[in-house]
């Protein structure tokens, strides 16, 4: 090496050479740590603010805080070991430093908002599964159900129908409602979620007795929330067409997913002289808070549940869901 570059290096030696106090070094890494201290609990990781990247940002040898008998000064030497002392104790209570603060309530929320958000996403896919599953069994059972009907005798047409009759030659009508199963001793159980599963199980039972009939028939499949008038319109036998036998489903069906179990069933039996029509209740909720009100006390429901129930209405489309026909009652406030 050549007496230039040995000129070169000492320089370059002595320009680094760290002249301060160890009260200086001290004060720099107090410094460090407490901006290091802060980025570790705003990122929520601890070894941002580890006694290596303290001691390199205040540029202190790591021998200070663990060479034994480093220094002769006793009292620098302890300094040092409480700089060091301070940072093991944030490391090995982290969690408890950002229990409190608030960028870590803030992540734990978000966290939270994230796992609701994938759950929901989750649903959201098992539910256009089912839906899926349920439109394709519909659709072979319909071709099924149109091959068999071309056996059927056309009831309908060989005897002839009065369209300008409001009942027409079909005049029984059969209603199909859950709500005549959730009676228990004189009380209405709409909130007993067994004994509503039961009683939509019978009126499914019941459904498949009017189904099996050698009968041209018109499937009203009633929409609306609790107190739209559902019940109230299937007992006036003029608002059906007159020309099929008339068969309504009296629930509140605000989904998809629930006309579709309907629709599933009744396509089991369908024929070529069987139609679906869907009946929506566009009902205002000042007039679903004043029927309820007049309702008998037994039968009165929450307010908050039947506005809950009102929001859930998922309006019929007659090219997803398989339906024939749709009708919409409009009301107005009363």
């Amino acid at each position: 090496m050549s007496s230039n570059e040995l000129s070169l290096l000492s320089k370059q030696t002595i320009a680094k050479r760290d002249r301060r106090t160890h009260d200086e070094r001290i004060t720099d890494l107090e410094a460090a740590f407490a901006i290091l201290k802060t980025k570790a609990i705003s990122s929520g990781i601890k070894t941002d603010a580890s006694a290596a990247k303290v001691l390199k940002d205040a540029r202190v040898n790591r021998t200070y805080f663990y060479v034994k008998d480093k220094l002769k000064d006793k009292s620098a030497s302890a300094k040092y070991q409480v700089v060091r002392i301070a940072i093991q104790n944030f490391q090995d209570n982290f969690d408890s430093f950002c229990s409190d603060t608030l960028v870590n309530q803030l992540r734990n929320k978000l966290s939270q908002a994230e796992e609701q958000r994938n759950q929901i996403a989750t649903t959201m896919i098992e539910q256009q599964k089912l839906v899926a599953e349920y439109q394709n069994h519909n659709s072979i059972l319909k071709k099924k159900a149109r091959i068999q009907s071309n056996q059927i005798v056309d009831v309908l047409h060989s005897t002839g129908v009065n369209l300008n009759s409001k009942v027409g030659i079909f005049g029984d009508v059969r209603i199909i409602s859950p709500d005549t199963y959730l009676w228990k001793n004189g009380k209405y159980m709409f909130d007993d979620e067994i004994i509503r599963l039961e009683a939509w199980k019978r009126a499914t039972k019941e459904l498949t007795q009017v189904l099996q009939r050698a009968l041209p028939m018109r499937i009203y499949i009633l929409i609306g929330a609790p107190c739209a008038g559902k019940t109230f319109w299937s007992k006036d036998h003029s608002n059906f067409y007159p020309d099929l036998h008339s068969v309504i489903i009296d629930a509140t069906n605000l989904t998809l997913l629930s006309r579709l179990k309907w629709i599933s069933h009744i396509n089991k039996y369908r024929t070529k002289d069987t139609r679906i029509c869907a009946v929506v209740f566009d009902t205002p909720k000042s007039v679903l808070q004043s029927r309820n009100n007049r309702r008998e006390p037994t039968k009165q429901m929450r307010s908050a549940q039947i506005f809950k129930k009102a929001n859930e209405l998922e309006i019929p489309n007659l090219l997803h869901e398989d339906l024939d026909e749709m009708i919409i009652v409009r009301s107005l406030d009363e």
